[in-house]
């Protein structure tokens, strides 16, 4: 099992009692702590000053507390701060006590123990801000927002304070707000003043990292979980982004159709009250440009705050039109009755999710041209108000989004008695459904799974998300069938039932039409989820009421056992799901030899017992000993015997690569060492010498050789690998290297190299195939070494990446397809325009060139860190790729 995630350390309170605490009104303003007003053009607070303004504000009144959570994952603070009366913070304990009752945390709350939470208890409202570290504005808003309620006295700010308990997270991403920060600063005035920054604006995932609120791959994640669904259980969430500059000027819930059948209605009900009261502060305000019910859907377990609604929390989100991150933007202005000329290359369209740079397309990117007219100046019911154009800046962000906060704030504090009641309601019919309905718990056996240890995994993720877990203490029968003793059992009558059924159960996404003859609409986003299956993990639905029985409740992940049976010095393993990787990892680290025996089968040798013991027991693994030679003396097959793979990762300059990302975190959770590389690195050749595989992770092989190159790109950004960089991949294969492709980057391979396959998806329209994100069941060859570890049916998640058909290839060529999706039934859960083009096509393919390797990943095995069952098809390639116990030498090295 995974060791290297690093464990949600507790909750640490920031204490500052030894601080005189002044009274209120004597907090300085951000103005005069910055020397610049918040939201001025061209300046940003960077998050160490905004981390010190919170520790100010806190120390100066008796209204803020602030919590530092945890390091992010470079190292940066995660902070959270409380605000609330003065009294209310002193009783902070009993006030939190009063809001996990109200989640039912420890059984259901007493009569009387409901109607103190109804007399006394607070509104606890949480608002987290600027995931997307280019979306830049909610965390300079922030701190005129905690200095309002820090300081003002007017009756407006007592009511929010005597009635809600606010957490704010200012930033869910330090990291990401440092580096945007930095190169905003570095480039403002210059000539490269609109150039993109070249990498992720994350340590590992940049603008993906609101996806992965289930996985809780990274600590941000994983912090964010334990305030959310073990530590305060807040009944409102805001989480607080901005979209594209073209459109309208901030989104507003409700969201549009369809809506996700494991929400309760009162959640979607809320949704729109709750939204709605900040579009009416914002038109009250005189603001432009409000909108609602478009774009972004009520379906999906995506951005951040939306996952609360399977919580029973009222989770909202406002996206806010961008600027050129502090840079004002102008927009020529709309005339109505004359049409707008069409927007070149106009991204990511009206509406939305912002890449950051507010351009979209190549031939705006670079540029701080006037942006064309916004097209949507049609009032209407959700947009009665639109925007017609004109100067946009960072200010008029803030104010924004400051309109909006204090409106969600103060309908919070009027509401407050309304809410807590059916919220109460809302968790108490949860329970009953799961006491009355259809559905009495989930199982997880572990028995009889591809992987133990991946079941392990799956009720630790579930636990993450405050599902509560328990292993059965003996053999049991459930629905007729019976079950051993350690199964892992997720009863029904508790309050998340539904984000457990919503996370476990195959996705129907619902059709859409906007009129009785109009098309079906496509899924803005994600439609499939379904954690077992992205786990390669059975999940049972029992229907019956589970017989009594003694179970004990977990806590963490679940410990599986490993040992060391047998004598002997040849030790050996079956290799059955990624964990297993990490002990091959570990080994070669360590010396071992070790080398693939049989199909999912590995052996070890030159490596002490006591060491084979220790990596079982950690890992779960259990390992037979045996001599090295039979009963007739003859030495036992060796098999392909490989040592520790010298990889490579291509990373672009192009805005970074969240494909690339993943891939880089994935392989250093699994303990391979790998090396980054960049367009300068391929064009200077000699990569077999260093390495025994180059991973190219999914990127538009256009964009791999070009790159970015315009007079706005800072000169050591410009460009790509060129066609120099193509000529030393072909060289790196000609001398026994290995080439992996993933996603769009397989027709790089495809169009630079000799290699017989086509990539059908190519050319094909949205119109004809569409998955915006789908779990698809896939066949794999598991006698094929790529497919060790492999269950033969799985299944892999697939967002419109290609797949294939072979042709004609030289002999000296062997081609093999490593995985393909069935003929018939290809959709496993979610939703997928055209499957029949994709039917009986390949997925994977392996292609010998004699002596280097390509091999094409069309569904990408390790995608968003998500999809533990097709891990193995990755490591395995990079173990393959260094066949023989030392790196091979290229002429140039004799």
């Amino acid at each position: 099992m995974i060791r290297r995630r690093t464990l949600v350390s507790p909750l640490v309170l920031v204490c500052f009692s030894a601080l005189i605490v002044h009274a209120a009104g004597t907090l300085q303003s951000p103005e005069q702590f910055l020397g610049h007003k918040v939201g001025a053009d061209n300046k940003l607070a960077r998050w160490d000053k905004i981390v010190d303004y919170m520790k100010l504000a806190a120390a100066n009144s008796d209204r803020v507390r602030f919590r530092e959570l945890g390091k992010t994952s470079s190292g940066n603070p995660f902070i959270a701060l409380e605000i609330s009366a003065p009294d209310t913070l002193k009783n902070l304990d009993r006030y939190k006590r009063l809001e996990k009752k109200l989640y039912f945390q420890g059984g259901a709350p007493t009569d009387a123990e409901r109607d103190e939470i109804f007399r006394q208890g607070k509104l606890v409202l949480l608002i987290t801000c600027a995931i997307h570290a280019t979306e830049i504005g909610a965390s300079q808003m922030s701190l005129e927002l905690v200095h309002h309620l820090a300081t003002d006295d007017s009756p407006q700010v007592k009511k929010i304070l005597d009635n809600v308990i606010f957490i704010l997270v200012p930033s869910l991403n330090p990291d990401g707000q440092i580096m945007v920060t930095d190169w905003f600063n570095k480039n403002v005035g210059t000539p490269y003043a609109v150039s993109p920054i070249p990498y992720l604006y994350h340590p590992y995932v940049g603008h993906d990292n609101n996806r992965d609120m289930y996985m809780f791959t990274q600590k941000e994640s994983q912090y964010t979980a334990q305030l959310l669904w073990h530590d305060w259980f807040p009944s409102v969430w805001l989480d607080e982004h901005q979209q594209g500059s073209n459109g309208a000027r901030i989104f507003v819930m409700p969201a549009t159709d369809p809506i996700n059948a494991n929400v309760h209605p009162l959640i979607y009900r809320w949704n729109g009250i709750l939204g709605q009261s900040q579009a009416a502060a914002l038109e009250a305000a005189g603001k432009e440009g409000i909108i609602y019910n478009a774009t972004y859907t009520n379906f999906w377990e995506g951005a951040m705050a939306w996952s609360g609604w399977w919580h029973n929390q009222i989770g909202l989100l406002t996206e806010v039109a961008s600027a050129r991150v502090a840079a004002p933007i102008e927009q020529q202005r709309a005339v109505p009755g004359r049409p707008a000329p069409p927007p070149a290359g106009a991204g990511r369209g009206e509406g939305g999710p912002s890449t950051g740079s507010g351009q979209g397309g190549r031939g705006q990117q670079f540029s701080d041209a006037p942006l064309p007219p916004p097209t949507d100046i049609n009032p209407r019911t959700e947009y009665p108000r639109p925007w017609m154009g004109g100067r946009w800046t960072l200010r008029d962000i803030v104010d924004y989004e400051m309109i909006a906060t204090m409106a969600l704030l103060e309908t919070g504090a009027d509401r407050r008695e309304t809410l807590l009641r059916q919220i109460y309601e809302v968790n108490r019919q949860t329970i009953e459904d799961g006491k009355k309905g259809s559905l009495a718990a989930i199982l997880v056996p572990v028995e009889r799974q591809q992987d133990a240890r991946e079941a392990a995994h799956l009720v630790d993720k579930l636990h993450m998300g405050g599902v509560e877990i328990y292993r059965a203490d003996a053999a049991f029968e459930a629905d007729g069938t019976s079950y051993g003793a350690g199964t892992f059992v997720i009863p029904m009558t508790q309050v998340f039932a539904r984000y457990a059924k919503d996370m476990l159960e195959k996705q129907t996404y619902p059709e859409v039409r906007r009129g009785p003859n109009a098309p079906p609409e496509p899924p803005y986003d994600v439609t499939a989820w379904s954690l077992g299956m992205l786990l390669g993990v059975e999940t049972v639905f029992v229907k019956d009421p589970l017989p009594a029985m003694k179970m004990t409740k977990i806590d963490g992940l679940p410990k599986l056992p490993g040992d060391v049976t047998g004598t002997g010095t040849r030790f050996a393993f079956d290799y059955k799901g990624p964990d297993t990787a990490i002990a091959i990892n570990r080994l070669l680290k360590d010396g071992a030899r070790v080398s693939f025996d049989g199909p999912s089968h590995v052996a070890v040798t030159g490596v002490p017992r006591p060491r084979l013991e220790a990596v079982a027991k950690d890992l779960g693994l259990s390992v037979k000993a045996s001599e090295l030679k039979t009963k007739n003396l003859e030495l036992r097959t060796e098999g392909t015997a490989f040592h520790a793979p010298r990889v490579a990762m291509y990373q672009p300059w192009t805005g970074g690569n969240m494909d690339e990302g993943w891939t880089r975190w994935v392989l250093e959770q699994y303990e391979f060492n790998l090396t980054s590389i960049h367009n300068a690195d391929v064009r200077a050749g000699k990569l077999r010498q260093k390495f025994d595989t180059i991973i190219f992770a999914d990127q538009d092989p256009h964009a791999i050789v070009d790159g970015f190159d315009a007079p706005a790109i800072r000169t050591e950004y410009r460009g790509g690998i060129g066609e120099t960089g193509v000529e030393n991949l072909k060289q790196f294969v000609a001398e026994g290297g290995t080439l992996i492709t993933m996603g769009n980057a397989c027709d790089l391979a495809i169009e630079k190299l000799p290699i017989p396959v086509k990539n059908l998806k190519k050319g094909v329209s949205r119109d004809q195939h569409f998955a915006p994100g789908a779990i698809l069941r896939l066949e794999v060859d598991a006698q094929h070494p790529l497919g060790s570890g492999v269950a033969s049916s799985t299944y892999g998640f697939y967002i419109n990446s290609p797949f294939f058909q072979l042709t004609e290839g030289f002999n000296s060529q062997r081609t093999s397809v490593v995985a393909r999706y069935p003929n018939t039934n290809v959709i496993a859960s979610g939703w997928l325009k055209g499957e029949e083009l994709m039917a009986g096509r390949a997925a994977v393919v392996s292609i010998e060139m004699n002596p280097g390797k390509v091999v094409l990943f069309g569904l990408r095995p390790q995608h968003r860190a998500q999809t533990h069952a097709t891990f193995p098809l990755l490591f395995n390639a990079l173990y393959l790729s260094a066949a023989g116990d030392a790196p091979a030498k290229t002429p140039t090295d004799q």
